[in-house]
């Protein structure tokens, strides 16, 4: 198969940037957007809208809805801090496959940018499990 790759975007705490980083540098949006019935990810029509299960030895785990339906409760810092440290905020630990130890590295200004770009998605509902 031929690889692929994508244009770096100029580093900075933009929307653009985030959704670099959260796209095809972190595959945030690949596990937090439901699949189609071809098995692949509906970018088009549900882009962060969450609802996709993850079983395995630590029970099940649903991906979260990162659109402004789902992240409305939470503060910037907050979300900083269940990104980077995948804790949320009444102290609950994400469960896998959250790549939380990939996200602990992340600089202030590369979760900044994240946090502008989930804010920016479209609102959308999760879908119903």
């Amino acid at each position: 198969p031929a690889i692929e790759t994508v244009a770096a975007v100029p580093e900075g705490v933009t929307a653009e940037y985030g959704a670099y980083l959260a796209g095809p540098l972190g595959h945030c949006v690949v596990c937090h957007t439901p699949f189609g019935p071809n098995g692949q990810p509906q970018f088009d029509t549900m882009l962060g809208a969450g609802g996709n299960a993850f079983p395995g030895p630590w029970g099940t785990s649903v991906s979260a809805n990162l659109t402004p339906t789902g992240l409305s409760g939470y503060t910037d810092d907050q979300l900083k801090t269940i990104i980077s440290k995948g804790v949320r905020p009444d102290g609950s630990h994400l469960l896998p496959p959250m790549g939380v130890a990939y996200y602990a590295n992340l600089t202030a200004n590369d979760l900044d940018a994240i946090v502008l770009y989930l804010r920016a998605l479209p609102a959308k509902d999760m879908p119903k499990q």
